[in-house]
């Protein structure tokens, strides 16, 4: 009889416990459905906005691949498509020379985009290369900071961009001194970045080879 009415009084515990709680626990459950809802609407119009920029994207590119009209209305999308739209500007623009639309292009694309560390490392491996072949079309050292920034961004945990990584660094370094009309033969930090490079076990053999070359034209031309 004891057993039964302590279950009875459990039973009269929960039920007055639900009775005076009910609200909160109404206003909890609601609070957690609108939140569910929220996310589900959230995805949605994420997916949709993705799909129209999509959309666009291949739609400017199969119409106007030379003009690109239209690609202005998605380059602010934050979406893949965005950066897609970035680059193929981007390929126009250096055929064009219009490096410094190129340069706003770039920093765009690698300081705001949410990239992967080895996206933006391709990214800014690229961008580098590109504003060395420019500083030399100008014949102006106005890209050297921005190209070293560039640099900067090629993470060292990938082994392919760290090898392309310490190319660029000589490659800069050779760059400043050609456009300063200075003598290589007598740059000290231009001779230890090449024998850093020739002397490592981690830089790939191409990119030796390479440095290697552009060293020797360095010291006969």
């Amino acid at each position: 009889m004891s057993k039964v009415n302590a279950n009875n009084n459990m039973f009269k515990k929960i039920q007055n416990f639900i009775y005076t709680n009910y609200k909160g626990l109404i206003i909890i459950l609601f609070i957690v459905f609108t939140a569910f809802i929220g996310f589900q609407l959230y995805n949605y119009f994420k997916i949709q906005n993705i799909k129209k920029s999509s959309i666009s994207f291949f739609d400017i590119i199969q119409e106007n691949d030379d003009d690109l009209i239209g690609i202005d209305k998605i380059i602010d999308d934050a979406n893949i498509f965005s950066v897609l739209s970035k680059l193929k500007l981007i390929q126009k623009n250096i055929e064009k020379n219009n490096f410094g639309y190129v340069n706003e292009l770039y920093k765009d694309i690698i300081f705001k985009s949410n990239l992967d560390p080895l996206y933006k490392s391709a990214i800014a491996a690229n961008a580098s290369y590109t504003f060395i072949n420019a500083s030399y079309y100008k014949k102006s050292d106005m890209y050297l900071n921005d190209i070293s920034t560039y640099i900067d961004n090629i993470s060292n945990e990938f082994n392919n961009y760290f090898s392309i990584k310490n190319e660029l660094e000589y490659l800069l370094l050779v760059t400043a001194i050609d456009l300063n009309s200075s003598e290589y033969k007598k740059n000290s930090e231009a001779l230890e970045k090449y024998n850093e490079i020739s002397n490592s076990t981690l830089i790939s053999a191409p990119v030796k080879e390479r440095v290697k070359k552009i060293h020797e034209f360095q010291l006969y031309k």
